[in-house]
């Protein structure tokens, strides 16, 4: 679950990012990483980064793209792997 703060921080100015979810409040600390990387705009991650961190930002995504399956597509997964090698 997400605190007070990301919520507020996070999902709130950007629910159309999640249009599809009933009741926003729910949302995991991951799903918000994922819906900000796969479909926001740099202002977003940056406010994603500022508010959560670059390390645990890395660490729940590279967690995400070593399962199976996930959400993001190639040229995502490239660019934040590239992203976080440099920067994280």
């Amino acid at each position: 679950m997400l605190t007070e703060k990301q919520y507020t921080t996070l999902v709130v100015p950007r629910e159309y990012l999640w249009w599809d979810i009933a009741n926003k409040r729910h949302l995991s600390l991951e799903s918000v990483v994922e819906g900000i990387l796969t479909k926001g705009d740099l202002d977003d991650v940056k406010c994603l980064l500022a508010e959560v961190g670059i390390h645990e930002v890395r660490s729940i995504f590279e967690r995400q793209i070593g399962k199976e399956r996930c959400n993001y597509r190639p040229p995502t997964i490239n660019y934040f792997s590239l992203y976080f090698a440099r920067h994280a």
